[in-house]
């Protein structure tokens, strides 16, 4: 062997050593020199063959076995390597029985470009892996010794794909947890580079001998042949020892540069990683950056009909604590429209459970304060609420009565209901209303056989709430154009009753301030009417009774019928209107001022006076005076007795 192929050789590792660190086409290049020198080195060592066709090298038989196997093609040893390289790879099982059968302890497939030397990873933009297939299975089972599960088949024009223990399907991009991962690479590779330069090293050392040692055999060997022939023809015996020890030492030469190649070419790719995920690195998007801006990662699932449940291998639904669906989003709509965006006729949303729980709540304070912030909005021409239980009849389900002990409750600092039609509504970019106004059109209706409004503040005692006060500045208010409370049954009679009951209680017709609405003035031509076949102002019972009873008025009228009577004390005093009479009556009747009658009058008793004046005096039995003494005087006619009352109080009747 030509001592300047050895000079080639070492300028060749010497060139393909500095490469290490370069781009991926320069170290490609150097293999490329390499190579011939590794097929050079190969042809030197002995221990194995090679065979090449220029055009094609066919091995044929009904049954081929490779591998490093015995007669029988049993593996040799348990122990073997069987590599195959090549631009274009194809395992083509033929016929519609052929199949393809691959088992190891661990498979994998990596769609890298793996280099001419198989060493390197590279990701192509063409990096795909596909399967196709009229059925494809996908199991994995948490099995020991022997695989206990014979696959199921998905059927014609199916994927299954099932696990004993758990399934991930992610479509997302980390940021932390993709940094992390590859600052842990990176450190492994920093690790191995090492590693790999310190092997080099003492790689390089044997190299530089192998080829120190055989260069000074070659150049022994040929200074022998520079002497004359007659000194060659005695030292023949030297230059066969010399040909024996190059042949001896060829060996070591090849294995050691094949050795400092190998850890060479791990030491570029190592170095071509590193390079590749720290520049990834500097790209990953971190913090608000990346929570707040879409990543483009999706997950689409289409199918007519998906079904998903908690149930074990045997269909059994699991209904412990730790079953159930959960899903994780800021977002998420669920829609029943077609393709022009229109709601599907007929389509149906249905949720069927013990308990449903809607939470708008923000979680603060370590998760110590759930506050509710945000909103609950249902939009429907129809929306009904209800806590009915049903039967089947004839196939249909119809309602049954009320579920017992349901409730419906509502709590909110402030709950309003509207039946209110929008107008030209305007709104900001914050969606807040600029324009617009809402007309009250519709109705709202209450059917219950109780209907309670309260402002009542409650306390909880032995485990039930308990009224504790009224609600300070409570207050329940009805404004509108006309209010009406009736209690009258279907046919129209006043059958039930109304009733008001609280310290003070006015009922007015009044103008009021539109901010404050406090009292301005009354209402101009306003009316009020209190109509009842019997009407009880003042008292409730004998001994519930008004202290005072004041009616004020520019303008008074008290008009009876038949009989009008005002008394007091239980009829010690009186005034009755009856029958076309009037009556004064008491213990004693005094009138103050001047007084004019425009009747006779008839007096049933004494009659005293400082002074009279008649126009004619006539006395029909006795006359007397100081000064005119005709006849005898008589008594005074008998008193003219006490005025009967015809009207006695009565309880009002009770609620």
């Amino acid at each position: 062997m030509a001592d300047y192929i050895f000079d080639d050789w070492k300028t060749m590792l010497g060139d393909f050593q500095d490469c290490v660190q370069k781009d991926l086409e320069e170290i490609h290049k150097q293999k490329t020199e390499i190579q011939q020198m590794k097929a050079d080195l190969y042809k030197e060592m002995e221990g194995f063959k090679y065979y090449r066709d220029e055009r094609r090298l066919i091995l044929s038989a009904p049954e081929v076995i490779i591998g490093n196997v015995d007669e029988s093609g049993d593996l040799i040893g348990c122990t073997g390597k069987i590599i195959l390289n090549g631009h274009e790879v194809q395992l083509n099982g033929v016929g519609d029985t052929g199949h393809i059968v691959s088992r190891a302890p661990s498979i994998r497939q990596i769609a890298v470009d793996p280099g001419s030397d198989g060493m390197e990873n590279v990701v192509c933009e063409t990096s795909e892996v596909v399967t196709q297939a009229c059925n494809i299975v996908l199991e994995s089972n948490d099995a020991t010794d022997a695989f206990s599960t014979n696959p199921a088949s998905a059927g014609r024009g199916g994927i299954r794909i099932h696990a004993d223990n758990s399934m991930q399907l992610e479509a997302a991009v980390s940021s932390e947890q993709r940094k992390s991962r590859i600052e842990a690479s990176v450190d492994a590779l920093t690790s191995q580079i090492s590693d790999l330069e310190q092997m080099k090293a003492t790689q390089k050392q044997q190299v530089d001998k192998a080829f120190d040692t055989m260069k000074k055999l070659l150049d022994k060997e040929e200074k022998l042949d520079d002497e004359d022939a007659m000194v060659s023809r005695v030292n023949t015996l030297d230059i066969l020892d010399i040909h024996e020890q190059v042949q001896s030492a060829l060996p070591m030469l090849c294995e050691a540069t094949m050795a400092y190649v190998n850890t060479i070419s791990q030491l570029a790719e190592a170095n071509r990683m590193k390079t590749a995920l720290e520049t990834e690195k500097g790209t990953i998007t971190e913090g608000d950056d990346f929570k707040q801006n879409t990543t483009g990662a999706h997950m689409q699932i289409t199918a007519e009909s998906i079904s998903v449940a908690t149930a074990d291998g045997d269909g059994n639904l699991h209904t412990n604590q730790e079953a159930g669906i959960s899903i994780r989003t800021p977002r998420m709509g669920i829609s029943m429209m077609d393709d022009k965006g229109e709601l599907i006729e007929d389509s149906d949303f249905s949720v069927r459970t013990e308990n449903i729980n809607l939470m708008a709540i923000s979680s603060e304070n370590e998760g110590k304060n759930q506050n509710a912030t945000g909103n609950v909005t249902i939009v429907s021409k129809n929306v009904n609420v209800e806590a009915i239980d049903y039967e089947e009849k004839e196939g249909v389900f119809l309602e049954k009565e009320l579920t017992a002990d349901s409730k419906v409750s509502i709590t909110a600092k402030t709950i309003e209901v509207a039946t209110t039609n929008p107008k030209d509504i305007e709104r900001d970019d914050d969606g807040n209303i600029t324009k617009g106004e809402y007309t009250a059109e519709g109705d709202v209706i209450f059917k219950s056989k109780n209907f309670t409004v309260e402002s009542l503040d409650y306390e909880v005692a032995d485990g039930n709430p308990k009224m504790k006060a009224l609600t300070k500045d409570g207050k329940v208010s009805f404004r509108a154009e006309s209010t009406n409370v009736l209690a009258a049954d279907v046919e129209g009679k006043a059958t039930g009753s109304i009733a008001f009951n609280a310290k003070a209680i006015s009922a007015k017709s009044m103008d009021v301030d539109k901010e404050s609405l406090a009292d301005s003035a009354l209402a101009a031509g306003s009316t009020m009417t209190l109509v009842s076949e019997k009407m009880y102002l003042g008292a409730k019972s004998k001994d519930v009774k008004s202290k005072k009873l004041q009616a004020v008025s520019e303008e008074m009228g008290l008009f009876a019928d038949k009989t009008f009577e005002a008394q007091q004390g239980d009829g010690k005093a009186a005034v009755q209107l009856d029958g076309g009479k009037a009556a004064l009556g008491g213990d004693e009747t005094q009138i103050y001022g001047k007084t004019t009658i425009n009747k006779d009058t008839e007096v049933k008793g004494e009659v005293k006076a400082p002074k009279g004046t008649f126009d004619s005096l006539e006395a029909s039995g006795a006359f007397k005076s100081p000064s005119i003494n005709d006849g005898n005087a008589a008594g005074g006619g008998g008193g003219g007795g006490s005025l009967s009352t015809k009207l006695s109080t009565e309880d009002a009747p009770k609620e």
